[in-house]
């Protein structure tokens, strides 16, 4: 099952759920980034999302506010479902994250 995402914007109230390919899904400031980010609190190349063989995780593009993972400031993480990240002032709550063992088809 591919990963979901739901981003929030904390004044606009806004929710987009993404859900994610196989590969990398940019995120940022700049109009071309997969899943644009309209603040300037956002880096333009802030980050992207990687998912490959039931991996999803999140890097940090060297961003000048950073990445926060339940409230801790993160360069490169494992994602699973109900991880919360914050970008800026959006939210984004991983749904369907990284499949643990337990949950992989035999």
């Amino acid at each position: 099952m591919l990963p979901e995402i739901v981003v929030s914007h904390e004044e606009a109230k806004m929710l987009r759920s993404f859900t994610l390919q196989d590969g990398f899904t940019t995120f940022g400031r700049f109009v071309d980034s997969e899943i644009c980010m309209d603040d300037p609190s956002v880096s333009r190349d802030h980050g992207a999302f990687s998912f490959r063989r039931g991996v999803l995780m999140v890097e940090d593009h060297d961003s000048a506010n950073g990445i926060l993972m339940n409230g801790i400031k993160i360069k490169r993480k494992v994602l699973h479902g109900g991880d919360r990240l914050t970008v800026g002032p959006f939210e984004i709550h991983v749904k369907r994250g990284t499949v643990g063992p337990e949950n992989s088809e035999k």
